[in-house]
């Protein structure tokens, strides 16, 4: 009979779900169709939480240690008290007590019944107190936290005894199945049975059928104070002896035993029997047998052999067995054994769902197995690649030298031709290297000439070569004959005139192509063809027309310049293209050095065109950029620096050092390589 019927409001996050009201004394929260309370969310266990009904006041709410847990008010719980109003959320879904009210007529009808009292305590130990062994009871905070005590939160307990006044779950308020009074008891003693209020719990999720096992509970009076689930079946003393060879599972004092160890039940896998010490009371259930007292069951028993004049008699599947020695007392049952609780990391694991993605892959990686198998390959094996590229390089190189040469013979052909044409006459080619000029003690290689004039001059020219000598052979008469057009800083000719005057801040006998103004190392004249004295032939003297600063000269050609000549400028000079050779490369790692070498002959243009800037600042450049690099474990260029070059030109090394950061090699194998690459570079 239900002692208060509760009416709850399900939401599914703010909408209203549906409105239930049960009357059951235990309501059973979870997942499975059975419950009385059906919770519908992914979240939820099959049996979540049970609510157990004392009344309209007293609603509890146990939660069955499932995850996420149940929340109450916001706050997760194991064990509280419901209110009305109160609301429990379990996974996405929320639960409010909307109502609790008394069970109607039933509950008036319960409430004429004379108010039960409570069992009567358990009799007095031999030494003063309600513990046999005296004092305060050791094993009641053992027994309150025994899932099966008696009278504990357990809601699937069905015909246990008497309520537990002892347990933590004391508060909770047994079922009456009904109030009956022995004819013998004495007036005012009332015995409680608790019965069952909800669906019984199917075997098979909780049990193994197959595989057998004992219950053994050691009680005083109506107390729990051991409980055993033993499985496989084995033997179960009780008593205070200890040693290396014996021992016992529960300890009770020899005085109160008898002994100091004695057998509840034993046997094991094959046979079970419970043990009938000499003066016990109790009796034995046997499924399809009549209750037998235990006077009836030692006329059937075998005699024991570990206690003096004791029996002990077998245990069918399923048989129960109550002995009461003294105030103390053995409940033995032959059950099944227990589902065991899966443990380690794959105790969570859905293995429907891992079998699925198992065979998911498997299906995968054997459809790229078959393509990788029956597809046929797509390019060449690395030893073909590498293979294929030196032969495109080597043809390269031999069609760009057949070009080369045959530019070099055509531009021969077309100077030899106009050599001929001697419009200005025949000079002789200048002493020295050709297209040199500057100062041959100065350790300088890219400064340009200069002459010291004013900026509007309207007629640069230079001194004769042989005025400054005389003034320097001749002395301070010499000198002062010549006036100040003996600039000893300023370039000279034998063509040139009597003083020099330029269109510079200073006078500097350099190069004529450099960074800046000042002396550099040069000897001879220009020589060049086409340029000087005889304008077409080769003559000793500077033709330079309008380059530099001096500007135009006095010839009347268009390859105008100091002299006399009158020869044409275009097409008199043959051009060569800047050469860029590798030098020795120094490699420390595991990367080939012909891959390195090849990889930076394929970016020479990089490298070009740097050199190509700094000849438009110095056309005599040329020399040695050597750069040191790191190639990282994935191939690219780092920690690029200058390793020791000797180009007289800094733009050039930093334009060349930033080229190498945009390569990439292949991922060297056990660590990182570096390098140490030189690049020589001339004009040509």
């Amino acid at each position: 009979m239900a002692k208060a019927v509760l009416t709850f409001a399900l939401y599914q996050g703010d909408v209203l779900q549906r409105r239930e009201t049960i009357a059951q004394d235990i309501v059973k929260v979870g997942k499975d169709p059975k419950s009385h309370l059906r919770v519908d969310d992914e979240l939820a266990s099959r049996m979540h939480a049970v609510i157990e009904v004392g009344s309209p006041e007293d609603v509890t709410l146990i939660d069955l240690g499932n995850e996420p847990g149940t929340m109450v008010n916001g706050a997760r719980v194991n064990k509280c008290k419901l209110h009305v109003g109160d609301q429990v959320q379990v996974g996405g879904t929320k639960i409010v007590l909307e109502r609790a009210e008394p069970a109607g007529a039933e509950m008036e009808a319960a409430a004429a019944v004379p108010a039960p009292a409570m069992a009567a305590p358990p009799p007095a130990g031999p030494f003063g107190g309600a513990n046999p062994f005296g004092g305060s009871n050791p094993f009641a905070a053992a027994a309150a936290s025994s899932p099966f005590a008696v009278g504990a939160a357990n809601p699937f307990e069905v015909g246990a005894a008497a309520l537990n006044p002892f347990a933590a779950g004391a508060q909770q308020q047994a079922r009456v199945e009904a109030m009956r009074v022995p004819d013998d008891a004495p007036p005012g003693t009332y015995t409680y049975t608790l019965i069952k209020s909800g669906p019984d719990v199917p075997a098979e999720e909780v049990e193994v059928p197959h595989l057998q096992s004992v219950e053994v509970m050691v009680m005083w009076g109506t107390n729990v104070l051991h409980v055993s689930h033993l499985t496989p079946p084995r033997t179960f003393y009780v008593g205070e002896e200890q040693s290396k060879n014996f021992g016992c599972d529960f300890f009770i004092p020899a005085e109160k035993l008898g002994t100091t160890r004695m057998p509840v039940v034993v046997g094991d896998r094959a046979s079970l029997a419970v043990v009938i010490p000499p003066g016990a009371k109790g009796h034995i259930e046997i499924p399809g047998q009549p209750r037998m007292t235990l006077d009836e069951a030692r006329a059937k028993a075998q005699p024991s052999a570990e206690v003096s004049g004791g029996h002990q008699f077998p245990l069918p599947g399923g048989a129960r067995a109550r002995i009461e020695l003294d105030q103390f007392v053995f409940q033995v049952a032959a059950v099944n054994a227990g589902k065991p609780i899966k443990h380690g990391v794959g105790a969570g694991v859905d293995w429907t769902v891992a079998v699925y993605f198992a065979l998911s892959f498997l299906a995968h990686a054997g459809l790229i197995a078959a393509m990788a198998f029956f597809v046929p390959p797509l390019g060449l094996t690395d030893d073909e690649g590498i293979d294929k590229d030196q032969l495109y390089l080597i043809q390269q190189y031999l069609k760009s030298a057949a070009e080369r040469e045959m530019e070099e013979k055509e531009t021969e052909q077309v100077t030899e031709d106009k050599a001929d044409n001697k419009e200005g006459g025949t000079g002789t080619r200048a002493k020295g290297e050709e297209g040199s000029m500057g100062n041959p003690t100065s350790k300088a290689t890219n400064k340009r000439y200069a002459v010291q004039g004013p900026k509007d001059n309207p007629d640069p020219h230079i001194a004769r070569q042989a005025a400054l000598r005389e003034a320097q052979e001749f002395g301070m008469i010499g000198l002062l004959n010549t006036g100040a057009a003996g600039d000893p800083n300023a370039p000279t000719a034998p063509w040139g005139r009597d003083t020099s005057l330029g269109q510079d801040d200073m006078s500097a006998r350099g190069n004529m192509w450099g960074d800046e103004i000042g002396d550099a190392f040069g000897a001879g004249g220009l020589g060049l063809s086409g340029i000087g004295e005889g304008g077409g032939g080769r003559g000793e003297g500077i033709g330079l027309g309008s380059i530099g600063t001096l500007g135009h000269g006095a010839g009347t050609g268009t390859g105008q310049g100091f002299g006399s000549g009158h020869g044409r400028l275009g097409g008199s000079h043959a051009t060569r293209a800047p050469k860029v050779r590798m030098g020795a490369t120094t490699v420390s790692g595991r990367l080939p050095p012909e891959v390195i070498q090849r990889i930076v002959r394929q970016n020479y243009g990089r490298f070009r065109m740097c050199y190509e800037q700094g000849l438009s600042r110095n056309p005599n450049l040329e020399g040695r950029v050597q750069v040191r690099f790191v190639i990282g474990r994935d191939g690219s260029v780092s920690n690029v620096s200058n390793g020791g070059s000797d180009i007289p030109d800094s733009g050039v090394v930093g334009c060349v050092i930033s080229a190498y950061y945009g390569l990439s090699f292949p991922q060297p194998e056990g660590g990182i390589v570096t390098v140490v690459y030189p690049i020589m570079f001339s004009p040509g």
